[in-house]
């Protein structure tokens, strides 16, 4: 029989039990391996003092165990002598009769110096397919005006011409692509649901006669968000479209469930005003899901598939999945995506404008 403690021991991230004074009573292998010290060296030690500049995440450690609650923080920076991005999970640790601790679950995401290099890859990759989109119309415009300059009367004239307005048009999508990404949003108060609606009323048609079974999850309770309705409508027009290709080719049971909540999950955001000191505060935040049943994503495409002119669809752009998550982003949120046993996930964040919550 396998032990707890064996098991703890085996798992990837970080793992630590703090008692009701915050003090280290509890950590496992991977544990060690983050802080690169022996459980022995850091028994007893105050959270403080092995996160010396993460008073945000100290404060969470407190509700928890004040109201025994869980709290989740993505792509949290800290610093441990070493500069960290990571993603938290916080709960409270029971005793028969009473909170008696509180565990965070920690994962390491990619070094801030690893995260920099992605990018410029990114970057890298980004100038490569422009390149490669504006060469090939800029080849065929080049070769049909060649042939019209040599016989501009020939049974070939009008086929030069077809082809030339052809490339004109992709080469001027592909601007267009761009001038859609440059331009911001125009906020105001929406109506997530409506948003929502909206978009599967356009894609309906493509829904029904691919035979797929819609079910929505919807949470009333939501309140407003601010943003630009015609772009976030984009947005969920371009994930129901996809959800629908990637269920076109599967012979199993073919499901779109869109739903709407809120998250359980924090962001620790920051915000001065002229000399006064940063505060501190949660941002919350409203999450629409698109989940499928198709053929999800391959692991090897899940850094990829946000990546302008990244496609594996024969008639696709490559645009789409760029194009939704630098709306997104615009609006201060996030998209996330995550594979099923069946199919994948794909998750909208805006977050929350207190003001009208």
């Amino acid at each position: 029989m396998i032990s707890l403690e064996t098991l703890i021991n085996n798992i990837d991230e970080a793992l630590c039990l703090f008692d009701a004074r915050l003090r280290l009573t509890f950590i496992n292998k991977a544990g060690e391996e983050f802080f690169g010290r022996s459980f022995r060296e850091m028994q007893d030690s105050t959270f403080t003092r092995l996160f010396p500049k993460a008073g945000g995440i100290a404060k969470l450690l407190r509700n928890s165990l004040k109201d025994g609650r869980s709290y989740n923080s993505k792509e949290t920076e800290l610093d441990i002598g070493r500069p960290l991005n990571v993603d938290l999970h916080i709960a409270p640790f029971y005793t028969p009769d009473k909170i008696g601790g509180v565990i965070i679950c920690i994962r390491e995401n990619r070094s801030i110096s690893e995260r920099d290099d992605y990018q410029f890859d990114h970057l890298l990759y980004l100038l490569g397919s422009i390149a490669h989109e504006i060469k090939n119309p800029l080849g065929g415009i080049k070769g049909a005006a060649q042939i019209l300059r040599t016989n501009p009367s020939g049974p070939e004239a009008e086929e030069c011409v077809n082809l030339i307005l052809k490339e004109a048009d992709r080469l001027n999508a592909v601007l267009l692509g761009y001038l859609t990404m440059t331009r911001l949003p125009r906020f105001q108060q929406i109506n997530i649901h409506e948003a929502v609606e909206h978009a599967i009323k356009v894609m309906l048609a493509g829904i029904n006669a691919e035979k797929i079974g819609l079910q929505k999850s919807y949470d009333p309770s939501l309140p407003c968000v601010m943003g630009d309705e015609g772009k976030l409508m984009q947005v969920f027009i371009n994930l129901v479209k996809n959800a629908v290709e990637a269920m076109a080719s599967v012979r199993h049971e073919r499901v779109l469930t869109v739903s709407t909540r809120f998250s359980d999950e924090y962001m620790l955001t920051y915000s001065s005003s002229g000399k006064k000191s940063k505060k501190m505060k949660k941002q919350r935040w409203v999450v629409v899901s698109f989940a499928d049943t198709g053929v999800g994503v391959p692991r090897e495409d899940t850094g990829r598939i946000f990546m302008p002119f990244y496609t594996r669809k024969k008639k696709g752009s490559g645009l789409g999945l760029s194009l939704s998550k630098k709306i997104i982003k615009d609006h201060g949120g996030l998209i996330r995506v995550k594979n099923q046993d069946r199919g994948a996930t794909f998750s909208v964040y805006l977050p929350i404008d207190p003001a009208i919550a």
